[in-house]
């Protein structure tokens, strides 16, 4: 317990700790923060900080690896180095791990901040660990590679070679031991899959406790701890290396009952922490309906977020179609009346078709029209009744895509 407390006092990572709450800000605060409404995708976009977090870790381990190393002889002596490393990585983990969850603390606030209701489970509160068990990964690694080596290079070799192998594990066949988190986009409808990040859990708990074991039975000439020890350790973490090697790909799964859906004319299915933008998207979405009812066209029956395709009933409600401007909503309601099969080539009917349509429907509902020369010029110079006969044939030959 004195030894912990002691280490925990001079331990490089007390030094290192404002350079970790520095690189967790920076990396917060300086990318897009669209994740700020929704409390799945905010939690699990954090943990990609590992991947900046976990090379500056191993870094400062390898220098207090080397430090500890000029006691090497002595503690080897007395049988101690198992307990220092132990007590050495542990104190350097806390460090970090006090500057990950300050990070953590500034995106729920922000979270919060948003107006975000509370949406909280399971998936939410242990996403975090996986990541946490990673990073004392690295620790453990780059504390080991200064002890063992006894040089001042491990400090910045462990960081680069931490650095290299996690983009080349996230980027290959391999990336379920490293990928802990991060979304590019909105993650309505889906979850971290429990089963997977419980074995990254074992995993890293495993390896962790067998790279400091090995650290301190080759400092001690493989006298302590014993080799059954050693033996036990390694089993153990093949096996869970195995049995995370062997998982699918795929580190998320479908959300039952994450999407919420109200009203009518049109239905407005929103994820269940955006539900209070549906009365906007609403109001934003009725001057399209009533001017395509206007020329007798069907208007869509209902919108839906997270959608993967879009059809003549439904209609996709992309993130910035909720929270941003009304702009794109007019491209995501002329969406549904044709299908991905039909191109928007240059110079072909469906481009006309489209553009003709496009443009009175952003006249009838008030918005911003601009020039194309792809516009017919009945929409310009025509009758209202010409205007209107044109749109009509305009949706008609965008619904033929449908068939």
């Amino acid at each position: 317990m004195k030894i912990s407390a002691l280490l925990m006092r001079r331990s490089l990572g007390r030094a290192a700790f404002p350079a970790f709450v520095v690189l967790v800000l920076l990396n917060t605060l300086l990318r897009p923060m669209a994740w700020r409404h929704e409390w799945m995708w905010a939690v699990y976009q954090y943990n990609f900080t590992v991947m900046l977090l976990g090379p500056l870790l191993a870094g400062v381990a390898g220098w207090e690896g080397y430090r500890l190393a000029r006691a090497q002889s002595f503690l080897a002596s007395h049988r101690r180095p198992l307990a220092l490393l132990t007590a050495a990585g542990g104190a350097l983990f806390a460090w970090c791990a006090a500057a990950f969850a300050l990070g953590f603390v500034v995106v729920v606030a922000i979270v919060a901040g948003a107006g975000t209701p509370l949406v909280i489970g399971l998936p939410e509160v242990v996403t975090p660990v996986p990541a946490l068990g990673l990073l004392a990964l690295e620790c453990a690694a780059g504390l080991v590679a200064g002890w063992l080596s006894r040089n001042k290079l491990a400090a910045p070799l462990a960081a680069i070679t931490v650095f290299l192998a996690s983009l080349l594990l996230y980027a290959g066949d391999c990336s379920i031991f490293v990928t802990v988190g991060g979304a590019t986009g909105s993650l309505i409808g889906l979850r971290p899959k429990l089963g997977t990040q419980a074995w990254q859990i074992v995993f890293y708990c495993l390896a962790t406790a067998l790279v400091i074991t090995i650290g301190a039975w080759l400092s001690t000439w493989y006298r302590t701890p014993r080799w059954p020890l050693v033996a036990a350790a390694t089993v153990l973490t093949l096996g869970a290396t195995v049995q995370l090697a062997t998982r699918s790909p795929l580190y998320l799964e479908a959300r039952p009952g994450d999407v919420v859906c109200s009203g009518s004319h049109p239905q407005i299915c929103l994820g269940r922490s955006y539900t209070r933008f549906a009365p906007n998207v609403r109001a934003n979405l009725q001057p399209y309906q009533k001017a395509v009812k206007s020329i007798n066209v069907q208007p869509p029956a209902s919108f839906r977020q997270g959608t993967r395709t879009t059809n003549r009933d439904t209609g996709e409600l992309a993130l910035d179609t909720i929270t941003g401007s009304k702009e794109p909503l007019l491209d995501a309601f002329l969406g549904t009346y044709y299908g991905s099969q039909c191109e928007l080539t240059p110079g072909s009917a469906m481009e006309k078709n489209y553009s003709n349509a496009r443009y009175w429907l952003a006249q009838a509902a008030g918005d911003k029209s601009y020039d194309d020369p792809v516009v017919d010029p009945i929409f310009v110079k025509g009758t209202p009744k010409q205007r209107e006969e044109a749109a009509r044939a305009a949706f008609a030959g965008l619904m033929a895509c449908h068939g």
